[in-house]
């Protein structure tokens, strides 16, 4: 199961905070709040919050990283802002850290500042 909430930070900007897993079952509830996003234009940037994140497999690690294309594509900018210990440690070993804004060696847990 994956909890898909957006919070808005400024009126061009907002965070997507993923809780639960992001897998080969819930990989849609995520590109459907992108798709989302983007469809209802005025958007800048996007943040992802992975903290609460416990599971996350190669088809969410794709997701992630096709999302950040689309993004990119459409002049929008999306980036981690958050991840735990885990799933930074997922992102470095997979080699998409880079690609998605998180910094070397950030073990996680804490904000990422990408800025």
């Amino acid at each position: 199961m994956l909890e898909v909430r957006v919070e808005p930070v400024h009126p061009d900007e907002v965070v997507v905070i993923l809780r639960g897993e992001l897998d080969v079952a819930t990989s849609s509830d995520l590109r459907a709040a992108i798709t989302a996003l983007l469809n209802r234009g005025g958007i800048k940037m996007i943040g992802l919050d992975l903290r609460a994140v416990g599971l996350l497999d190669s088809i969410g690690i794709g997701t992630l990283v096709v999302a950040q294309r689309i993004c990119e594509q459409v002049g929008v900018r999306m980036r981690l802002t958050a991840t735990s210990a885990f799933a930074a440690r997922l992102l470095h070993v997979t080699g998409v850290a880079e690609t998605l804004g998180l910094p070397d060696g950030t073990g996680g847990t804490e904000l990422v500042n990408t800025a």
